[in-house]
């Protein structure tokens, strides 16, 4: 066999391998994490970032890089939540008042994106505390913007499903940078 298949096969060993001890630190830290917090659902957890994960080279090693990524899916989520809404603004079978919390919508999932952007900058300092209020905001965001239509009776948020999906991607930030805080 020739050089060139030996290191072609290493490589191979050596994704395999990371891509494993990746898939076994996700499995890990979303059992902690979970058991930890009642909101957060393992199923969720696993499943969102080993598909994102999945996708990076490197993929994550460790706790830190969890977060990291955990925050960037999250932040991707975000933008995601911005397009949906402006979508759904142009809709003209909404009444005014679904318009009007659309547009708080928008402005609250505008802001998530810079407390996001804020929370990876302190994070990346090793101030957690500031991250951990950051990551607060943020989730705080996707319940006010599901609250808003409730408060109208007979109104539904057109925004339920993706609030929720919001909500467990920003807990398992959060609940990583717990998990990490515990160990520094």
């Amino acid at each position: 066999m020739k050089f060139s298949s030996y290191l072609l096969i290493f490589f191979i060993f050596l994704f395999l391998f990371q891509s494993s001890n990746s898939s076994n630190l996700i499995s890990q830290s979303c059992k902690e994490a979970s058991k930890n917090d009642p909101n957060l659902k393992y199923d969720f957890c696993v499943e969102s970032l080993e598909d994102t994960s999945s996708k990076l080279q490197p993929p994550p090693t460790n706790l830190e890089g969890l977060v990291c990524m955990s925050t960037q899916l999250t932040k991707s989520n975000a933008s995601n939540m911005v397009s949906i809404i402006s979508k759904l603004l142009k809709d003209k079978s909404y009444d005014q008042y679904v318009k009007a919390c659309l547009r708080d919508c928008f402005d609250l999932y505008s802001d998530s994106l810079s407390d996001l952007d804020d929370a990876v900058v302190a994070f990346k300092q090793k101030d957690f505390d500031t991250a951990a209020i950051k990551l607060s905001a943020s989730l705080d965001n996707s319940e006010t913007c599901e609250d808003q239509f409730k408060e109208k009776k007979g109104e539904t948020s057109p925004l339920t499903k993706e609030n929720q999906v919001y909500f467990q991607l920003n807990m398992i930030c959060l609940a990583f940078l717990q998990m990490l805080r515990q160990h520094y």
